[in-house]
């Protein structure tokens, strides 16, 4: 390669110029107008339509962004293993559609692919499936990083772009369900300094909590709170941690019905109902964890809120039904609530 296109093909990767379209440093196509509706309607919870709309673009073949649509919608209905047959379609696809994973914004692109198969995955108990996905995202990004310092490259080593931190989380909830709490601990604390999503401090905070560092979990508690704020996108995060402390429950309350404002989606029902079971509002918790389950699924989260809830109303039998499937999907899907429903379930056999 000469001197002059080996200098440009650094600015590229950096985009310290323009970029045109159809360049090597062009990231996954972008996808078709009603593929992003597609997915916005499966965010507001209107997942007939959404599925309407994608079967009659014929998905398959609509690329990466649609195939990860019929991951989401599999998962929704209780398919997981649609669901992941699905994600990793849309990472093969992704990488076709990539014109380099050398550059910067294809590295992320494909990344960002291999990291929600990764959550399919770890939602899935799929967690060496899981590790393999966060670690693939985590190696192109570390792939383009490194490009950079070879090709003498400027810039910016605080750019979010540079640093895999969703996989990096993946890699450390992964870690967690598998009890390994000092690789999950050492792998966090990379991601907590640079993080703005309060979920993954909670996740750090619940970590530290499991082995009994309340000082330390306090501390990530605090600063995921403090990261939150009034954020229309950090609502039901924090309306679930509120109510997982048992602490400002009508502050929960507040955040988990204004999450579901102008929404239909089973992860805010899911919300509002551990909310108002935390407050002792056990039958109002039983009409909204109904809509969350009204798809099928078999979020083992949200099942071992309906267990719980079940429970409290003394429906024995659907309560042992729920927390068993929570604990089929994944036995370790969360590392304090997934003791909580082993034993939930233990007391009603």
């Amino acid at each position: 390669m000469n001197r002059h296109v080996h200098c440009c093909s650094a600015l590229v990767l950096v985009g310290l110029v323009a970029i045109p379209a159809g360049s090597a440093a062009q990231g996954a196509n972008e996808p078709a107008p009603a593929v992003a509706e597609a997915s916005a309607l499966i965010d507001s919870g209107r997942y007939d339509e959404a599925k309407a709309l994608l079967d009659q673009l014929g998905a398959e073949a609509a690329g990466a962004e649609a195939l990860r649509c019929l991951a989401r919608l599999a998962e929704v209905n209780g398919d997981p293993e649609a669901a992941l047959a699905r994600a990793a379609e849309a990472v093969a696809a992704c990488r076709k559609e990539i014109r380099s994973v050398d550059s910067i914004e294809g590295a992320n692109a494909l990344a960002e692919y291999h990291t929600a198969f990764g959550r399919v995955a770890l939602r899935a108990g799929a967690i060496d499936q899981a590790e393999e996905q966060f670690r693939a995202a985590i190696a192109l990004i570390n792939g383009a990083h490194q490009k950079l310092h070879e090709l003498g490259v400027p810039h910016n080593e605080t750019d979010p772009r540079l640093f895999a931190g969703p996989a990096t989380d993946g890699l450390a909830r992964v870690y967690a369900a598998r009890g390994d709490a000092h690789r999950a601990e050492r792998t966090w604390r990379g991601v907590a300094a640079r993080t703005d999503d309060p979920a993954i401090l909670v996740a750090f905070g619940d970590l530290y909590t499991s082995i009994d560092d309340a000082r330390k979990a306090d501390r990530m508690y605090a600063r995921a709170a403090e990261l939150a704020g009034d954020r229309p996108e950090h609502r039901r995060a924090l309306a679930l941690h509120l109510a997982d402390r048992g602490s400002d429950l009508d502050r929960a309350l507040a955040l988990a019905e204004a999450a579901l404002e102008g929404r239909d989606d089973i992860e805010g029902h899911d919300a509002l109902a551990w909310v108002l079971h935390r407050r002792g509002e056990h039958d109002r918790a039983a009409e909204a964890i109904a809509r969350a389950l009204r798809t099928g699924t078999r979020d083992p989260s949200i099942r071992h809120h309906a267990g719980m809830i079940a429970l409290a109303l003394g429906r024995r039998d659907e309560a042992r039904d729920h927390l068993a499937t929570a604990l089929e999907a994944n036995p370790k899907f969360d590392p304090l609530d997934a003791p909580l429903a082993r034993e939930a379930l233990d007391s009603l056999k």
